[in-house]
């Protein structure tokens, strides 16, 4: 374990999170909680926009649903890695996407996986395992 480990994630840089949701409720909520953290937090309501989104904007990590209208998570995950390589060949460092789903089966967790996502998270969110998460 190193220092920055002891540190409480609240004392840790605060980071700019895109959150991708298309249930309003679930999408208020999760803002909520990360903006009472202490993040930097902008959300859309489909894969489609935040695509748009990440083409205008510089996030630390993307906190992407998967079963969403016009363009699902993982469409838009695999869209995003490849504007991204563009970024990191700049020097920029890649930035984290977490799955979110309230579904996630193994051969699921290939799909993200493969998709480009970082790590997998059942809903309901705990804030504090993606904490962890975000930090990680």
């Amino acid at each position: 374990m190193n220092q920055a480990d002891l540190v409480p994630h609240n004392e840790k840089e605060p980071l700019t999170i895109l959150v991708v949701e298309d249930n309003f409720i679930n999408q208020r909520l999760i803002v909520a909680s990360l903006t009472r953290v202490g993040h930097k937090v902008d959300s859309a309501s489909d894969g489609q926009i935040a695509v748009d989104k990440f083409k205008d904007n510089t996030y630390d990590a993307i906190l992407m649903d998967i079963m969403m209208p016009t363009m699902d998570g993982v469409t838009a995950c695999k869209l995003i890695r490849e504007m991204e390589k563009e970024r990191i060949a700049s020097g920029a460092k890649r930035i984290k996407i977490i799955a979110v789903t309230a579904n996630a089966f193994d051969d699921d967790r290939d799909t993200f996986l493969d998709a480009g996502m970082d790590e997998i998270m059942n809903k309901p969110i705990d804030i504090e395992v993606l904490q962890r998460m975000l930090y990680e």
